[in-house]
């Protein structure tokens, strides 16, 4: 009997040329390794559709995929079995049985990411792949300021690059967090940075590269560069000096959750 399967995972991609499978010649990608292993476990081809599909160099603490298979392979078996075939950047910590009308991309859910600041430090050897390392300090506060602009449901054509696939720019973004994290709060890698930055961005969904201008933009507005009012201008397609993207190393998806009903 066909199951329909969801995992949770986690993976450092820093060398992995993103989630999406790729041709071969661009660089091995999460999904492809995944599909690999998981072939191999269930003795079929296995085609996984991720929740997101992050970036070459992006990290995720909690992406989630769904596939099917016929195997009846125990599923609370099946991460410690996929892990012993797996590379160690990738793990997988959950394995669950979901309607079979359930769909890892389409069926409703929000994402949380996450994205690392560094203030006035210089990266070493232990941190360089996980954090954006900035020199002098930023305003949070004008941060916080331009980031309140973005809740709410808008239009974010202006918040994703040119010639993207996408047709629908309408997300709802209902939390845009920009603070410094208190010792207690302590977790690798900005218990390794003097002065960390988080920016944590929760929505019903996300263009290509929506997170990475966003926070390009707030740190912008934090280095003074622009005002904290343009992050609404910018929406309003009034305000187009170009701000480039943050780099992919400080990215992660923090975690995916499905409405009750779809799982």
């Amino acid at each position: 009997m066909e199951r329909n399967i969801l995992l949770s995972l986690q993976y450092d991609g820093s060398n992995y040329a993103g989630w999406q499978r790729q041709p071969a010649s661009h660089g091995a990608t999460v999904q492809q390794t995944l599909e690999d292993a998981l072939s191999q476990v269930f003795r079929e081809q296995i085609v996984v559709a991720g929740a997101g599909r992050t970036d070459s160099g992006v990290h995720a603490c909690g992406q989630r995929c769904s596939f099917r298979a016929h195997s009846a392979v125990p599923l609370e078996k099946l991460p410690e079995i996929l892990n012993r075939r797996l590379p160690g950047d990738i793990r997988v910590f959950l394995a669950e049985q979901v309607p079979d009308s359930f769909h890892a991309r389409f069926s409703p859910h929000r994402k949380r990411y996450r994205y690392v600041l560094a203030q006035a430090a210089a990266a070493n050897a232990f941190n360089y792949r996980y954090a954006w390392f900035l020199e002098g300090k930023l305003d949070l506060a004008a941060m916080q300021e331009g980031a309140a602009y973005l809740l709410g449901t808008h239009d974010f054509w202006h918040y994703t690059v040119s010639g993207v696939s996408a047709t629908d720019f309408v997300r709802s973004i209902s939390g845009l967090d920009v603070y410094a994290p208190k010792q207690q709060e302590s977790s690798f890698p900005w218990q390794l940075l003097p002065e960390p930055v988080l920016v944590e961005v929760e929505a019903d969904g996300f263009l290509y590269k929506m997170v990475r201008i966003i926070v390009g933009r707030l740190v912008a507005v934090g280095q003074g560069r622009i005002p904290a009012t343009a992050m609404q201008s910018y929406l309003e397609g009034s305000f187009d000096l170009n701000i480039p993207p943050a780099p992919p190393q400080g990215l992660q998806l923090l975690w995916v959750r499905y409405d009750a009903a779809t799982e």
